[in-house]
């Protein structure tokens, strides 16, 4: 029986990934949704105001992107919202340097040293899947995101956690 379970959930995985990755994913519909999870989102500035009720810190930092695992140079900024640092909420909003409106948002839990999301563009409405791995310090964390569709991604961030 576990054998016959195992079969048919290896099966269904690999026919729903395709099925997946083939669908477009409505992750933002439009701008006001993230509004009370994101406020103040017009500036990359370190600290927000009102954070979300689950919220217990706040990020900043910069993204960019991974060829080959090789992380490149810098693209832009995020700032965010965490819940805790190993296990709890994520989210923020990012965009490249030359921007001071935010233009996409990624969502997502972290669990221990993994993220699992996602990441859309505030404009379309468009995003995607994002999976990732990271390592954490005090005040630091590095975290490497694979898109089902698209580039990898990489944030590099200070955080800070609320008094």
């Amino acid at each position: 029986m576990k054998k016959i379970l195992l079969v048919v959930s290896v099966c269904f995985i690999l026919v729903a990934m395709p099925v997946m990755t083939a669908m477009p994913i409505k992750l933002v519909p439009n701008a006001r949704t993230i509004k009370p999870i994101i406020p103040n989102v017009k500036l990359p500035f370190p600290v927000l105001d009102d954070p979300p009720e689950w919220a217990n810190g706040n990020f900043t930092g910069v993204w960019g992107l991974n060829v080959l695992g090789i992380p490149l140079p810098p693209a832009g900024w995020i700032t965010g919202y965490y819940q805790n640092i190993g296990l709890g909420n994520f989210a923020g909003v990012f965009a490249e340097f030359n921007e001071t409106n935010a233009t996409g948002v990624i969502l997502g839990f972290m669990l221990w040293v993994f993220f699992i999301g996602g990441v859309g563009s505030i404009a379309t409405g468009n995003g995607t899947y994002v999976v990732g791995i990271g390592v954490a310090n005090e005040t630091h964390y590095y975290l490497r995101l694979n898109a089902i569709i698209g580039p990898s991604y990489y944030l590099h961030v200070e955080y800070t956690k609320f008094e």
